[in-house]
C-alpha cells in the first residue's frame, strides 16, 4: 500500500516547513510526498529542497508561473503513484494517526469517495480536553474540510480533476468536485479523529486584497452551487447563505457579498452551460486554467 500527500506551496518557506515536518514525524504508513511550487519567486522552494532532499519517495513539481491552487492540486494529482491520495494545506500540521484515521474512515464504506479532516485552530489544539471531545464525536456527513482530504487514485480516474478552468486561482473547487462525486451516488464525510492545525488559509490571501479575497470566495461558493445542484439542494443552502448575507451587513462586507452575486449573475450562459455538462458527465479532464477571474491578483 502507498499514500500519495499532495502538498501545495507559493512563497511560504516557515509554513510549509512546518507542514512538511509534521508528515515526516507523524506518518508511519509508505507515502510519496509531492510538493507542488506555484511559481515561487522567494528562494523559498529552494530551501525545502535542500531541507527535504533525503526524504524518501519526495518529488518536487515546479512551475514558473502560479496557475491557481486547482491546477497545482492537479498536478500532484497526475502524478500520484499510490492507491490513496491526500491534500493537505501547507499552512496545516498534522497529528499523531491522522494518516491511519483516515484511511479507515474511507475504507470503511466503498460508497465513501473523499474522508476530510477535522480542522481546529492553534488555540484549539492547546485544548487537550477539546481535542478529546472532538475525537468522540461521530464523523460528519459534509462537504470536504478544504484544509485536507483523502480520496483513491481510482476516483480521480473516475471523476476526474478539479475543475482549474472555472475555479482559478483558488476557491469553490473542492466543492464542485465533492458535488460531482454525489451525483455519482457516492458519500462524503469529516474523520472527527483526524485531526489536522490550521493557519487559516495564509496562502490563499497572500497577494489578494480583503476585498477581491471576500468576492472570489463567495463568487467560486455560488459557481459550486449553480453548476451542480437541482432546486430542492440549492433551497438547503438558502439557511446559511442567508446566515452570510447577515454578517455581510455587520461586517460592512455587504456590497462585496453583492458583487458575488453580480458575478454569477452575468455568468449565467456559462453556469447553464456548465450544468448541462455536468447533467452529462461528471468526469472533467486535466486542463488549464483560462484566469478570466471577476479580478486580477495583485502583483507582489
Amino acid at each position: 500500500m502507498l499514500v500519495s500527500i499532495v502538498v501545495t506551496t507559493w512563497n511560504s518557506f516557515d509554513l510549509t516547513k512546518q507542514c512538511l515536518d509534521s508528515i515526516k514525524k507523524n506518518t508511519v504508513l509508505p507515502y510519496e510526498l509531492i510538493l507542488v511550487d506555484n511559481g515561487s519567486k522567494d528562494g523559498s522552494i529552494q530551501k525545502l529542497e535542500k531541507e527535504f532532499f533525503n526524504l524518501k519517495n519526495f518529488k518536487v513539481i515546479k512551475n514558473k508561473v502560479n496557475k491557481g491552487f486547482p491546477f497545482a492540486l492537479n498536478q500532484g494529482y497526475r502524478e500520484a503513484k499510490g492507491d490513496y491520495v491526500v491534500h493537505l494545506n501547507n499552512d496545516a500540521f498534522v497529528t499523531e494517526n491522522w494518516l491511519e484515521e483516515l484511511i479507515k474512515a474511507i475504507d470503511s464504506d466503498e460508497n465513501l469517495v473523499v474522508v476530510g479532516v477535522r480542522e481546529t485552530s492553534p488555540l484549539d489544539f492547546k485544548n487537550k480536553k477539546l481535542i478529546e471531545e472532538f475525537k468522540k464525536k461521530p464523523n460528519k456527513k459534509k462537504l470536504t474540510c478544504p484544509v485536507g482530504w483523502i480520496t483513491k487514485k481510482k476516483f480521480i480516474k473516475e471523476i476526474g480533476f478539479t475543475d482549474a478552468e472555472h475555479f482559478s486561482p483558488i476557491y469553490g473547487e473542492e466543492a464542485d468536485w465533492n458535488f460531482r462525486a454525489r451525483k455519482k451516488g457516492y458519500k462524503i464525510i469529516e474523520c472527527s479523529k483526524c485531526i489536522v492545525v490550521h493557519f487559516s488559509s495564509v496562502d490563499s490571501k497572500k497577494g489578494i486584497k480583503a476585498k477581491n479575497h471576500y468576492i472570489l470566495l463567495n463568487t467560486h461558493r455560488l459557481r459550486s452551487f449553480f453548476f451542480n445542484l437541482g432546486l430542492i439542494d440549492l433551497l438547503r443552502f438558502v439557511p446559511g447563505m442567508g446566515l452570510i448575507f447577515l454578517q455581510s451587513i455587520k461586517d460592512k462586507q455587504f456590497f462585496w457579498l453583492m458583487k458575488a452575486y453580480w458575478n454569477n449573475i452575468k455568468d449565467i450562459k456559462l453556469i447553464l452551460s456548465e450544468r448541462a455538462k455536468r447533467n452529462k458527465t461528471s468526469f472533467i479532464p486535466f486542463r488549464e486554467p483560462k484566469f478570466s477571474f471577476p479580478f486580477e491578483m495583485e502583483k507582489e
